[in-house]
This record gives C-alpha cells, structure tokens and sequence, in this order.
C-alpha cells in the first residue's frame, strides 16, 4: 500500500492510525484480531526480545493468524512501530499534586526515564521528525503546561522541554546499552564497570588526562556512574540541569525581564 508523508516525515498511513477511530470495523477484518491486540503482543515481544526481533510474522505467529492479516490493520512494520512507541508511551504523570514549576519537571522527567526503562526498545526506534501521536503530543503538553508560570517565552519553554526531553532519552539509552552489553557477554555489570575501570587505569596516562585519571582513581567508574545506571546518578543529573534553568529564571528576574 502506497502511504504518502507530511512535514513532519510520518506516512499519512501512521497518522490515521493513531489519530483514527480503532474501534471502527476495518474492511475484511479477522473475527478475534484488533489494531489494539496486535500492538499488544509487538510491545510483549519488544519488551522481552528487543526491537530487532519483531516482526510482522513473528507477530502473527503469537496470536494465531496469518502474516497477511495483520496487513489489514497495518500497511507495514513502520506504521506498526510508530504506534508501539505511542501505546507504550501511555499518558503522561499526573503533575496536579506538584507545588511548583521544578517539582513538575522532576516528576515528569522521572517518569519518562521509567517509561524508558520499562521499554528499553523505545531508544532503538529511528526518530523521523517531531511526534505526532496522542499521547506523546501529552507528554510534550505536559512539560511545557509545567513551565506556563515562570515567564519563559514560548519557544524558550519549547527549547528547554525538547532538551530535557533529549537528555532522559540520551542517559537512558546509554543505561539500556550498556545493560544489553553485560547480558550478551555473560559478565554482571558490576564486574564489567570494574574491568573498564582497571583497563583506564593501565591506559590512562596521568599527565595527558590529569582529570580523567584522577575520577577512575576515586573507583567512580566502578560504582556504575560512568554509565548512569544509578537512579542516584540520573538524579543528580538531572537536578543539576534544572539548576540551571532555575539560575536562569531569577537572572530574568533580577533584570526585570
């Protein structure tokens, strides 16, 4: 089936799905058989495999049709992916309980990050534009109705939430690689972290990286830092990045601005 794509590099197709009536009886449909269902089991084998095992076959194979019909739900993988990553999305945290524009943020990246650490296979998906689907659009409207008060401008409110967006989604995918790593070699993370570190220590030279030396001397690597997959880690990270947001706001203020 021929899809056409907008602005923003999604297929007309994928937009339809996700902006559609799923519930609306399609042409030809498989009795048992759902857009919702096959998303489901995609996720369930996402979730466990990888992105790299799915499949329209495999999935077909887990809930007892033919390959051909899921093709009258979904013109292809692509269509299909891209309404995984919406449906695993979900909606975004209820942020009403927050007191204030910092809390917000923290709540919201926090449960972006478990997003991403309940669906690893999330930070494999090729990103082709802006998102477009329902419930990542809430997500993008819930960062930025957390910071409507602080007297940013729009597009600064749009550059920060896109930012911090980047920088979940960045350590995420660090974490997720580096825990896909350890599993394919058969080494506990604790023990590669600890081999890394020993191979800097015998690498590093101390006059030409002074500081580096210094850190994996103090057993950072070690402790897991190196590749945040800490929780205190990504906290501290993320703390620090919302400093300087905050620094930023009361200099606006100081200057009367």
């Amino acid at each position: 089936m021929a899809t056409t794509r907008d602005s923003n590099g999604k297929s007309r197709s994928s937009i339809d799905l996700l902006w559609g009536d799923r519930n609306k009886p399609q042409r030809n449909a498989r009795p048992g058989l759902s857009t919702e269902r096959i998303v489901g089991a995609a996720i369930e084998l996402a979730d466990a495999e990888g992105l790299e095992a799915l499949s329209m076959q495999r999935v077909a194979g887990m809930l007892d049709f033919t390959t051909m019909s899921l093709y009258r739900y979904f013109p292809g993988k692509s269509q299909l992916i891209d309404v995984m990553m919406d449906a695993a999305a979900s909606s975004p945290p209820d942020l009403s309980g927050a007191a204030n524009w910092r809390e917000r943020i923290e709540m919201w990246m926090s449960a972006l990050w478990e997003r991403y650490q309940q669906h690893p296979w999330m930070l494999q998906v090729q990103v082709s534009g802006p998102p477009v689907g329902p419930n990542q659009l809430a997500w993008l409207e819930a960062s930025l109705h957390s910071l409507r008060d602080t007297g940013l401008t729009h597009n600064e409110m749009l550059s920060i939430s896109l930012f911090l967006n980047g920088a979940v989604a960045g350590l995420a995918r660090l974490t997720s690689d580096v825990a896909h790593a350890a599993a394919a070699s058969g080494v506990d993370q604790q023990d590669m972290n600890s081999e890394y570190a020993q191979t800097l220590e015998r690498l590093l030279d101390p006059e030409r990286f002074p500081t580096l030396s210094a850190i994996v001397a103090t057993g950072a690597f070690q402790a897991g830092d190196a590749s945040g997959s800490d929780t205190h880690g990504f906290t501290f990270a993320l703390r620090r990045l919302l400093d300087g947001v905050e620094d930023y706001l009361e200099e606006r203020t100081r200057q009367g601005r």
